[in-house]
């Protein structure tokens, strides 16, 4: 096994050109050059430049969401110039003033008012953003204007893990959400690259399966559930959300089966062993519970189906408990107990999908109406958060072929609207009317898929359109369309069951600690010919169910 490496916090800094110019306005000559000059150096004498006269805008697409800022070099003119800067993940939110459809300069500035000096070389901002606005707010402006570009801060961790296969938007799709996940983990692993930069518990389950299935393990993770161990002293419940430190037992035992970090996941036995029983003190012997407050994700906070979300989500984090304690060599007791408490109530879910998709893959049997729910209308009532979820049962209890058309559908209809990377939520019901995408200015019949969307804490322009949680998609196609079954920690043992629907063929690649694992499947005649180059130290077999 591969010793795993310590996460070096050593940011690369790239300069980026603009791939447009959205719109200018005012005396603006030659803003086309911003896309083609990649200043090194500033001169007296320069031959190329853009010349900036009087009041005047400049709006720009660097072509993808970035975490960074802006570098803006100038020549000779006029000193100390006001200009403002804003930054935007849609044009619509670039082109807003505070306050406006939500927009805010929460966690990470995107407005800034600053003197732009002449023959400069100057940096601004650390944000997440796509878009820029350059406001040149002063009639004496006259400046030789020599680039702008965008300052790409990431890391140097290396994507090792693809997923190729015979649906062009399905590969499209599986790199977005990629780039996504990579995009938000950074020592730790951010929410949002523009907001949330925090480590949100709940969030980690499928940010964490996300990136461990394209990238190697770094430390990143582990750096992530020690920081939010440590801010958390039981009783206290982690980021005030008891569901949370559900969330912690779950993603503690899906860290230990992709990573087989042993020596890891015991240092928090004892964490762990308190945590657990401080949950199932909480259930009573009826299967009642009372938990100071109820939460699943957004979409179903408050609905009358989010009660039994909360009773899946006890379940699961008392199955993720019992194989830990296996592990352990421990027995607290209050695994069993929570299981056997909790399963003693239960209610048909009305609306949720989410909550059907929790309460199928804890193991409940769903009723004919649920069923009958779970698979009407598509990905209508998707959310991203949940999609490993939902799409996971909707493959198990529909089809493979049910379940790829919805995430074509749901990550697909992101993508019409100009995503690079994907949201903290979406909704399809969005684009029944017309609507703007990210990428363009707004027409007058049209509502704005940023600005006048959103719900609850990411209304408007709030809402995070680069959320890790959104990539769950990931380890949906890895594990249920690629059939990667981990059988024993770490990859030593892989059962792979490959389900491709209506896909013809797959290549992909897994990391692992051992190195990485390359499976092909092929469509031949009815079946599926698995082809698989595994790392010394990993036993596969495979068992083909098409």
């Amino acid at each position: 096994m591969q010793e795993q490496p310590q996460y070096e916090d050593q940011k690369v800094r790239e300069y980026l050109l603009p791939k447009r110019v959205v719109q200018q306005k005012g005396a603006v000559e030659n803003a086309g050059l911003l896309t083609s000059t990649a200043a090194k150096q500033i001169g007296l004498n320069e031959q190329k430049y853009v010349h900036i006269v009087g009041k005047s805008r400049i709006v720009l697409d660097f072509g993808r969401e970035l975490r960074g800022g802006l570098r803006i070099v100038t020549g000779i003119g006029s000193d100390a110039v006001k200009v403002r800067l804003r930054l935007g993940e849609s044009v619509g939110e670039c082109l807003a003033e505070i306050g406006q459809k939500g927009c805010t300069n929460n966690h990470a500035l995107r407005d800034m008012t600053v003197l732009l000096p002449m023959l400069s070389d100057q940096e601004f901002f650390d944000s997440g953003f796509r878009f820029a606005c350059i406001d040149f707010l002063e009639d004496r402006t006259d400046l030789r204007l020599k680039a702008i570009n965008a300052v790409f801060l990431h890391d140097r961790r290396e994507q090792v893990g693809f997923f190729h296969c015979s649906d062009a938007l399905i590969d499209r799709i599986y790199d977005t959400a990629a780039y996504t996940v990579r995009l938000c983990a950074q020592e730790y692993v951010w929410d949002g690259i523009k907001r949330d930069r925090l480590v949100w518990v709940g969030d980690l389950y499928p940010e964490i399966c996300s990136l461990l299935s394209v990238c190697a393990d770094d430390g990143c993770v582990t750096n992530s559930l020690d920081y939010v161990q440590a801010e958390t002293p039981l009783p206290r419940w982690m980021n005030d959300y008891p569901m949370y430190s559900m969330w912690w037992i779950i993603i503690l035992e899906e860290y230990y089966r992709l990573s087989g970090n042993e020596g890891y996941v015991r240092s928090k036995q004892a964490y762990y062993e308190g945590l657990i029983c401080q949950i199932d003190r909480c259930i009573a012997e009826d299967g009642s519970f009372d938990f100071g407050m109820n939460f699943v994700d957004w979409p179903t906070h408050g609905h009358p189906d989010e009660e039994e979300g909360v009773r899946c989500l006890c379940k699961l984090c008392a199955q993720s408990g019992a194989r830990l304690e296996e592990m352990f060599a421990i027995r607290t007791g209050a695994a069993e107990s929570i299981q056997r408490k909790i399963s003693r109530r239960g209610a048909e879910v009305t609306e949720k999908k989410q909550i059907v998709a929790l309460k199928y893959l804890c193991g409940t049997p769903l009723s004919e109406r649920e069923k009958a729910l779970f698979g009407r209308g598509g990905a209508r009532g998707f959310s991203t958060f949940m999609s490993y979820f939902l799409l996971t049962a909707l493959s198990e209890t529909h089809g493979e072929e049910q379940a790829l058309a919805a995430l074509k559908e749901y990550y697909g209809g992101m993508l019409r609207m100009g995503a690079t990377t994907f949201w903290e939520d979406f909704d399809v019901d969005w684009m029944q009317e017309p609507v703007c995408p990210i990428d363009r200015l707004r027409r007058s019949n049209e509502k704005d898929i940023h600005g006048d969307f959103g719900r609850f804490c990411y209304t408007g322009y709030r809402h995070s359109l680069c959320h890790g949680w959104s990539a769950g998609v990931i380890p949906f196609l890895v594990k249920r369309i690629l059939g990667v079954c981990i059988a024993e920690a770490g990859y030593r043992k892989v059962i792979l069951s490959p389900r491709l629907g209506d896909l013809e063929f797959v290549s992909a690649a897994v990391p692992t600690p051992y190195g990485l694992l390359r499976i092909d499947c092929q469509k031949e005649g009815g079946r599926t010919r698995t082809v698989v180059q595994a790392p010394e130290g990993i036993e596969v077999s495979i068992r083909n169910e098409e």
